[in-house]
């Protein structure tokens, strides 16, 4: 497989992946949120919290998640010009690595504002969790490539210098 040819099929991933989260943000979160709202109809503050608050705070941390994607699209364009290990790169990973940390310490702090307030379905802890451990393997993983790409790099620019 060609390096544009990689470049293209990633790029079609990063669509695909984009697409299902603008589907799931506007479909499924206020969808959830209403029934969730439904659910809690007789006690005001776990309806608006679990609502309304929890639905607004996903969409809004959707948003670190869709400039992940538009840097991932630059790395994989770079790719596309055989240009994979360049400083560029690294600070991309680098910054994907630092959204999703931030996002997952958003959830972290979510889901004990959540389960401070008891939620009735047993499904919510797994959710926070699944959500959490996501979060940290995307941060140590984008913080990894970008270490090494770095790297790459360097010795890139070292092995230019010498010939």
């Amino acid at each position: 497989m060609s390096q544009k040819e990689l470049s293209v099929l990633l790029k079609v991933v990063v669509a695909v992946l984009a697409v299902f989260l603008a589907a799931v943000l506007v479909f499924f979160v206020p969808m959830l949120g209403r029934n969730v709202a439904d659910y809690y109809a007789g006690n005001p503050l776990k309806e608006a919290v679990f609502g309304y608050a929890v639905p607004g705070i996903v969409a809004l941390s959707s948003l670190p998640g869709f400039i992940a994607l538009w840097l991932a699209w630059q790395i994989f364009t770079q790719i596309g010009r055989n240009n994979s290990f360049c400083v560029e790169n690294a600070g991309r990973l680098r910054l994907i690595s630092r959204l999703a940390l931030g996002d997952t310490c958003v959830y972290v702090i979510l889901a004990v504002a959540v389960l401070a307030l008891g939620p009735k379905h047993p499904s919510v802890p797994l959710i926070f969790i699944a959500l959490t451990l996501f979060g940290a393997a995307v941060t140590i993983a984008c913080a990894a490539l970008s270490h090494l790409t770095q790297k790459a790099a360097d010795l890139k620019n070292d092995n230019d210098l010498t010939i």
